[in-house]
């Protein structure tokens, strides 16, 4: 029994062959339309059927549209519909425009907020024909407008405090383990200039939060600054927060005349100019360097903090260094207010509440007065 197979109307071995052409044909239809009107002309409708593979009704629509020595003849014509019935009435649409011009919600919530008559789909195309999608502008364009903004406030206006977990960087761990370097770097910057004021500690306590703040706030006194013009920043951290009784970090700068306020929960990026030297000092300063002692440490991590503030230049403020910035901006300050000392809170502590253990016991917890004044009156008898 034989079987006759239909042959097919497409030269599938010419489509094998110009695999490249008709690949081109995708991103440049303008081309094989004047390919197909060529061969049609010199070798007639059928056989240009089968050599492109297509209907010779095809290939007589090209050849009607086809007007010698215009080319855009042959571009394709729009397929739009001259009329739709079911398309969004043109009151609708001025409300839709109006009313986004006047909330800026979303497509969802007009729809859902004032019953508009159309779907969710026809008023987003709606507020596309009429351009009002505002793009979101990228990161970098955001942070560069957010600094042009802040490059407009005063020298000296907000101060930004935070602190940072030393303990968690790979490259310090074996130093601060083998030479019980600090585990805490506390914070404060200027958010115009960058000016850093700095302090290491081996705990997360109220306690060196509040010193730092009292001699940062003595220092920008000493050297001009009106501390009433002053506002602090900082997250709501524990070694930030004041407690039952008025006390730490917002109480003290209160009482010294300054202003205090905490970020929103989760606002992380109110944070980033602190959030951004704490980047910059574990990138170029705790993985890269090597210390055999604590002395030096004190030593290097000083002279860090002083290249910082004085030499340093600082990409996002245009290449300038924070004592730059504050010569041009405020010109009234002493320029050695950059010089700040990098402070061991932990041993300033101790200077102000001295840990005496006449009696052996005790969390280091201060001695009452009194303990002292009996004891010295009972050796001096």
């Amino acid at each position: 029994m034989m079987v006759w197979f239909r042959p097919s109307r497409y030269n599938v071995v010419f489509v094998h062959l110009r695999y490249f052409e008709l690949y081109r044909m995708k991103t440049d239809r303008h081309w094989l339309h004047q390919q197909l009107v060529a061969h049609a002309r010199h070798h007639g409708i059928k056989q240009t059927a089968r050599r492109f593979g297509c209907s010779r009704n095809t290939v007589r629509k090209w050849l009607r549209r086809f007007q010698p020595g215009k080319p855009a003849s042959l571009r394709e014509l729009s397929r739009r519909p001259h009329r739709c019935p079911h398309r969004t009435a043109a009151s609708v649409a001025g409300i839709v425009v109006r009313l986004r011009r006047q909330t800026g919600f979303g497509a969802e919530r007009l729809k859902r907020e004032f019953a508009l008559p159309c779907s969710v789909g026809a008023i987003k195309r709606i507020v596309r024909h009429h351009q009002l999608v505002r793009p979101r502008p990228p990161k970098h364009a955001r942070k560069k407008q957010l600094r042009h903004i802040k490059k407009t406030w005063p020298v000296f206006g907000q101060l930004v405090a935070d602190t940072k977990y030393l303990q968690d960087i790979p490259a310090y761990w074996p130093w601060m383990m083998r030479l019980r370097l600090p585990r805490f770097q506390y914070t404060v910057r200027e958010v115009v200039s960058g000016l850093c004021f700095v302090g290491y500690a081996d705990e997360l306590s109220k306690s060196y939060s509040t010193l730092l703040a009292e001699r940062v706030s003595a220092h920008l006194a000493w050297h001009g600054v009106d501390l009433r013009q002053v506002v602090w920043q900082t997250d709501n951290g524990s070694e930030f927060q004041p407690g039952r009784a008025p006390q730490g970090l917002p109480a003290v700068v209160r009482a010294l005349g300054s202003d205090h306020r905490y970020i929103p929960p989760k606002a992380y990026t109110w944070q980033s100019d602190v959030e951004t030297v704490h980047r910059l000092v574990e990138d170029e300063f705790f993985d890269r360097e090597s210390f055999r002692s604590p002395q030096e440490f004190w030593t290097k991590v000083a002279t860090y903090w002083h290249y910082f503030n004085l030499a340093r230049p600082n990409r996002g403020k245009e290449w300038q260094t924070p004592v730059q910035i504050i010569r041009s901006c405020a010109r009234h300050l002493d320029p050695a207010i950059a010089c700040w000392h990098t402070l061991d809170l932990g041993h300033l502590h101790d200077q102000y509440l001295p840990r005496y253990s006449p009696r052996p016991g005790g969390h280091d917890v201060p001695v009452h007065p009194s303990i002292f004044y009996f004891d010295f009156r009972t050796s001096t008898r």
